[in-house]
């Protein structure tokens, strides 16, 4: 029988919470403390396993969005018009594959914004960063709820 995702998450769980912690010295805090992050990680995995597709396919379509805004948005010379060039390819190339196209679209926004510091035309910086600041603002709002069961975040559950 091949064990199930959520059966070997909780294997390697059970390992590192009864093999690995116990036998840590007592003077290995650091350790200690990242043998316990892990643990944390893990079970968390476990609890989001079955939202996690559709959270990264929001994610992508959030990117795609900031990215397409970006594009018809932004000006300037060579460096900045390559980058822009180069970011409509990778929207372009968006396809099944959503942690690719993820970092394909997130390298060529990062391309965008170095690019319009050195020549972006008149008036990009403050586009860009009106744009940047919106869009990921919501992104933000996703993620941190995402994570809010878990408490890592002290937003209000409410909100």
């Amino acid at each position: 029988m091949t064990p199930t995702t959520d059966e070997r998450l909780a294997s390697v769980i059970r390992s590192l919470t009864e093999v690995v912690l116990p036998h840590l010295p007592a003077d290995a805090s650091l350790a200690q403390e990242q043998v316990q992050l892990a643990i944390g990680h893990l079970q968390i995995l476990r609890l989001q396993f079955d939202s996690v597709l559709g959270f990264e396919a929001e994610e992508l379509a959030d990117t795609e969005a900031l990215a397409s805004e970006l594009a018809a948005a932004i000006d300037g010379g060579r460096d900045t018009s390559a980058a822009v060039a180069a970011l409509k390819a990778a929207i372009g190339a968006v396809n099944a594959d959503v942690r690719g196209s993820l970092t394909g679209l997130n390298r060529a926004i990062e391309r965008v914004v170095q690019a319009v510091s050195a020549d972006g035309a008149e008036g990009a910086k403050a586009r860009l960063s009106e744009i940047i600041l919106r869009r990921e603002g919501n992104r933000v709002e996703k993620d941190r709820r995402w994570f809010l069961p878990y408490g890592f975040d002290t937003m209000d559950a409410a909100a």
